[in-house]
């Protein structure tokens, strides 16, 4: 079988021959420094250049997609941020967010489809990119990771204790503009939708805030790409020990964890598939063997998809990251 293939039927639940090995861009990036020392325009702005950088992740490293676009910026950008568009050695990142309150952001950023943005260059990526034997993975940034990309995280977050009506009412609206993202990325041609929200941890929100501010968001994405036929991959960072059983109700294709997770325990609780979940810190510093050794305990842990298991440092090397790839190929 080809690897659109593969990832499909293991998403739907169905046997395969062996794991895919993917790193689905957005978060999970591996347009690592290494990679990009022959592309000469901006990757995260360029099409061409997206495009290309895509296709060389698949061919050079040996990750079983293509996925875009590499950063968690773009859902911010149209709402008042401040971004920097990032290089070859600095993934983009935000400068400055927007120090209107809430109410005004919401009246004044129609949560429409931006045109002439980054997110249009991210669509059309995705169109040059879709193909029969690839799948090709459009990646949104969580609701509550996007909210607290377009406003200070200390301030959201103190809003959910003493005004949480009106947080809901922002990370609704904002989830809403996700969805209609995901949306088009689907009709551009994206085979499935991974969402990373790392600020969206029990860490983080403690399990009633993440029941209360999260998990709805959750529910409202799934059931808006169920009604279109899309599988979604849900990624989660930070231990999950206060809110696995609340992930568990979600009917999602598949869930994906940081290393601090441990995937056995995790797979007698969850009744979904699982992703991940290779320590980056390990994939950026190695030895090669090791990342064998971790990569064989993923695969023995009974992950359904291997990949790493957060955002990638752009100094990882190639070496490493392909270990990891042909480990999980030539291992069956």
């Amino acid at each position: 079988m080809n690897e659109k293939e593969r990832l499909l039927k293991v998403l739907k639940g169905e046997k395969v021959d062996r794991p895919p090995v993917i790193c689905p861009g957005g978060m999970m990036n591996a347009a690592v420094t290494e990679l990009l020392e022959d592309i000469n325009a901006n990757h995260n702005t360029d099409l061409d250049a997206m495009v290309a950088t895509s296709i060389k992740v698949r061919e050079v490293i040996g990750f079983e997609n293509y996925g875009v676009p590499f950063c968690m910026t773009c859902e911010s950008e149209p709402f008042g941020v401040v971004v920097s568009e990032g290089d070859k050695n600095n993934e983009p990142r935000i400068l400055q967010y927007n120090e209107s309150n809430l109410e005004e952001i919401m009246r004044t950023f129609n949560p429409s489809f931006p045109v002439n943005s980054r997110s249009e260059t991210v669509l059309k990526a995705i169109e040059a990119l879709k193909n029969d034997k690839v799948p090709v993975i459009g990646n949104i940034t969580g609701p509550i990771s996007t909210a607290t990309s377009i406003v200070d995280p200390l301030k959201l977050f103190k809003m959910l204790r003493k005004e949480p009506d009106e947080a809901y009412m922002f990370i609704k609206y904002v989830n809403d503009y996700l969805i209609k993202y995901a949306k088009r990325m689907v009709e551009a041609g994206a085979d499935l939708i991974v969402i990373s929200d790392p600020t969206a941890t029990g860490e983080i929100l403690g399990q009633k805030n993440f029941d209360k501010f999260a998990m709805p968001m959750y529910v409202n994405m799934l059931e808006a790409m169920k009604n279109i036929n899309t599988p979604v991959i849900i990624h989660i960072c930070g231990d999950t020990k206060t809110i696995i059983d609340s992930l568990n109700s979600l009917d999602v294709a598949a869930l994906s964890f940081d290393s601090i997770v441990n995937m056995r325990c995790a797979k007698l609780k969850l009744s979904t598939r699982l992703m991940g979940n290779v320590s980056t810190l390990l994939l950026q510093n190695g030895p090669v063997d090791k990342v064998i050794s971790i990569t064989k305990n993923a695969m023995d842990s009974g992950v359904d998809i291997v990949s790493p298991a957060c955002g990638l440092g752009m100094s990882t090397p190639i070496r490493n990251l392909k270990a990891m790839t042909d480990y999980v190929k030539g291992s069956m």
